[in-house]
């Protein structure tokens, strides 16, 4: 399967624009990523994961969000794919690189799409016969605690590489933050705290704030087809894995997927 068939259309910004617009531009087009293009050309990447990063520095903090350039967020370190690439391939690239998604551009280097975990997740449907089991993450899982400060958890997020956490208490699943809910909340954070007090108040916000409630979650015996389903339905990139009285056992996330396509769907 090439590339062609599965990529979406790209949704693209100017490195000039607000930051806050970027933001506006992602909840509205409901994708996962900007490309920035300048004279026609493919210079960088903006995520929310980007937005985070860099709402979530100290000396930027202070500054609301509306007075942040595109530049001052995207990554400007861009890796292409072609649309006859073979889509197996490419879901072994984002893995070996911690890709989440990459723009795909013809050799005369026009902008024709953009590829994500997203969309080769959704190759997974048809294996209705595969467990979740079998690819999720069942050690080291990292887990918050509502009352933890967000700029804590993020910090965590980044460090172990991962896009999402549950948020549990006593081992039982109460909500999951990711770095669209991160972003959001750094955002809103930005817009409505005075100036003045930006900068003492941004520790005081907790995970709580940020969270979505009662996530949806699979069990190790549903199959990846439904997880894949759920994951995509409720717009997130990653699912607790819970048992009786929604008990953590494990996360089932994109990269999981993915690795699952990488490896020629197989486990």
């Amino acid at each position: 399967m090439q590339v062609s068939q599965i990529m979406i259309e790209p949704v693209t910004i100017s490195k000039d624009q607000r930051l806050s617009y970027a933001l506006e531009q992602l909840d509205k087009k409901g994708v996962e990523r900007l490309v920035v293009v300048q004279n026609g050309e493919v210079t960088g990447i903006l995520t929310y994961a980007d937005i985070a990063d860099r709402l979530g520095v100290s000396k930027v903090v202070a500054l609301s969000i509306k007075r942040l350039h595109v530049s001052s967020a995207m990554t400007d370190t861009v890796i292409t794919v072609g649309p006859d690439d073979d889509v197996t391939e490419v879901a072994q690239l984002m893995i070996e690189r911690g890709m989440s998604g990459c723009p795909v551009v013809e050799e005369d280097g026009k902008l024709v799409g953009v590829i994500t975990k997203v969309q080769i997740s959704k190759l997974v449907d048809r294996f209705d016969n595969v467990k979740v089991s079998e690819l999720m993450t069942t050690e080291d899982i990292l887990q918050v605690n509502p009352v933890t400060r967000l700029v804590k958890a993020r910090g965590d997020m980044l460090d172990a590489g991962y896009s999402g956490l549950p948020v549990t208490d006593g081992g039982r699943v109460l909500g999951l933050i990711t770095e669209r809910m991160v972003a959001e909340a750094m955002a809103r954070f930005t817009v409505e705290v005075p100036d003045k007090h930006r900068a003492n108040q941004v520790r005081q916000i907790r995970v709580v704030d940020a969270m979505k409630q009662q996530p949806p979650m699979v069990a190790p015996d549903d199959s990846i087809a439904e997880a894949s389903t759920k994951m995509i339905d409720a717009k997130l990139n990653t699912l607790p894995v819970v048992e009786k009285g929604n008990r953590l056992v494990g996360m089932i996330s994109a990269t999981d997927l993915t690795r699952f396509v990488a490896n020629k769907f197989k486990v």
